[in-house]
């Protein structure tokens, strides 16, 4: 066999040299970085792409020009540090995930829960351990942007609720009296949009909506909960705050395949669905956790990617900002 020249077809042992070393440079940069806390230019930069390029509706509330972002970022920004520095040095957070995360600083964050009777006694009690695991998971993240936590957590049938909550919800939860219908819509404007948004003419941060359920509507028309979220964003809007300064996450726990397709359609729903995000709890919540993550990637901007447990955040699952707060590479 004749030798090929080199750059012919074939590699010699310089060549694979040149390659072993840009691979072993290119793996010791990206360690670099994944060590390195992101500082508040970093986070600054991260905020102001998210308002400026991402949810550019929140430019009504943060502001246009970089004097008012400089000027109205700077708590944000100070919070966001903080943040970042927790989740990378004691939850082994990769350092693109913790700049994403650093998101949530913008928002304010609410919590309102499906408390029928399915909620406690469907699939053997496994909704119910679901529901907890999922608000504490949602409530740890939150303490780390908001030293007060979540804003508001509140119920669909029953009276009470917690403000400013940082805590574990178990023991709150398991004293809470269960039952009723699943008035999603109703009861998100009576309990939610009326206090927080719409009676909120000075509303100064952005209101992320997580709404917790298991079941499809009951006891309301069909159509009222997508027309609550419409009026809602077009008062928004017509207020000047922007069509953005509402975001909404809904939670689908059990295997009702009423409430997943219910929620599915407003995901999809061409006048609504960008401003909404599903996510399909199931029963298994741990399951979700080890099994399939949202990564940011820089090469295909934002993809579903499976991936090590260990190598992410520890508990943070897909529930939360990455997928709640949608945030992709388009302009609005």
């Amino acid at each position: 066999m004749e030798d090929r020249p080199p750059g012919k077809g074939g590699n010699t042992e310089d060549q694979k040299l040149t390659v072993e070393k840009q691979t072993v440079s290119k793996l010791a940069v990206e360690m670099l970085e994944e060590e390195h806390v992101p500082n508040g230019q970093e986070i600054g930069k991260r905020l102001k792409d998210v308002i400026t390029k991402q949810r550019r509706g929140l430019k009504k509330i943060y502001g246009a020009t970089e004097a008012e972002l400089d000027k109205n970022l700077r708590v944000p920004i100070k919070k966001g540090e903080e943040m970042a520095r927790k989740l990378i040095d004691e939850m082994g957070c990769s350092r693109a995930i913790a700049k994403d995360l650093t998101v949530l600083t913008l928002y304010d964050v609410v919590i309102l829960i499906d408390d029928s009777d399915s909620m406690i006694y469907g699939e053997e009690g496994s909704r119910k351990k679901t529901l907890i695991q999922s608000i504490d998971h949602i409530t740890e993240i939150c303490s780390m942007a908001n030293e007060s936590g979540i804003l508001a957590m509140t119920f669909m049938n029953h009276r009470g609720g917690k403000k400013n909550w940082t805590g574990k919800s178990q023991e709150y939860l398991d004293h809470h009296n269960y039952g009723g219908a699943t008035r999603i819509g109703t009861e998100l404007k009576k309990r939610i949009l009326d206090k927080f948004v719409i009676g909120n003419p000075n509303q100064s941060k952005p209101l992320l909506v997580f709404i917790i359920t298991d079941g499809g509507v009951e006891g309301e028309k069909r159509g009222h909960l997508k027309n609550v979220i419409r009026d809602c964003l077009n008062e928004r809007e017509g207020a000047g705050k922007g069509f953005d300064a509402v975001a909404f996450q809904f939670s689908c726990i059990g295997n009702d395949p009423d409430a997943a397709r219910l929620l599915t359609d407003l995901d999809h729903d061409p006048d609504i669905g960008e401003y909404i995000d599903v996510f399909l709890v199931g029963s298994d919540f741990e399951g979700q956790l080890t099994d399939k993550w949202l990564v940011w990637d820089r090469q295909a901007n934002y993809n579903h990617i499976k991936v090590p447990h260990t190598f992410l955040i520890r508990r943070v699952p897909r529930v939360l900002v990455l997928e709640a707060l949608d945030l992709e590479e388009e302009e609005r």
